[in-house]
């Protein structure tokens, strides 16, 4: 949603104190002071918000209180997401299920349930700290990831490789999903290109172990295109 207002500087905020000409039950700084009291008592965001009439403006509202609520207050903050309606309700959803990793949250953020899925599993499986691809599999299915996905399964393959070095694209022979587990290594090995390439005054001559592409066509090819533009040819 864009809000578009002459000589404004916070055109968002703008948008909710409005352009239009002021209704006599609620002016501009009524809407002000209703944002003011929602960064006080941000608890109280739902029966704040609902002092507002206009449907884009209490949805604006909604939105700034999630941004001051504690992210542990998810019953206050489910309460606000039953508010919303369409793309809305579903992006808060996913907020509330960042925080409470509740596979039922992530079934009420449509459109962007798979999504969701997919970004709490990996949540999961930081905080568990997982050692074995075992484990990995129990918490994918217990968030209703599917491993076979070539988008989500890709996330999980980068993260069960995130400490190796040297890449090593034939152990993904022994994994359940090769095909998936290649790609998850490509987009791995593209990642610590990128930071590699984003570092300034890097000393060419030391090539880092992460880096090593072993003659391996996947990760070669990259590597040179941005070893000979940052470090000239080898």
């Amino acid at each position: 949603m864009t809000f578009r207002c002459v000589n404004m500087m916070l055109p968002v905020v703008a948008g909710y104190l409005g352009c239009t000409p002021q209704s006599e039950s609620m002016n501009v700084r009524d809407k002000a002071q209703i944002l003011e009291q929602i960064e006080q008592t941000p608890l109280k965001a739902k029966e704040l918000c609902s002092q507002l009439q206009e449907p884009s403006q209490k949805e604006f509202c909604i939105q700034f209180a999630l941004q001051a609520l504690p992210k542990d207050a998810l019953d206050v903050t489910r309460e606000l997401c039953s508010t919303l309606e369409g793309t809305a309700k579903g992006e808060c959803w996913f907020q509330v299920a960042e925080n409470s990793l509740d596979v039922e949250d992530c079934e009420r953020a449509s459109p962007f349930v798979e999504e969701c899925y997919g970004h709490i599993t990996i949540r999961a499986l930081i905080r568990s700290n997982v050692t074995t691809w075992k484990e990995i599999e129990h918490i994918a299915k217990s968030y209703r990831l599917d491993l076979s996905s070539p988008i989500y399964g890709t996330v999980v393959y980068q993260y069960w490789f995130r400490d190796t070095s040297p890449l090593k694209l034939d152990e993904c022979k022994a994994m359940k999903h090769p095909k998936i587990c290649i790609d998850g290594l490509g987009m791995l090995y593209l990642q610590r290109l990128k930071e590699w390439d984003l570092q300034p005054n890097v000393d060419c001559s030391i090539i880092p172990d992460k880096l090593a592409h072993s003659n391996q066509l996947v990760f070669e090819k990259p590597f040179l295109n941005v070893y000979e533009r940052k470090c000239g040819s080898l």
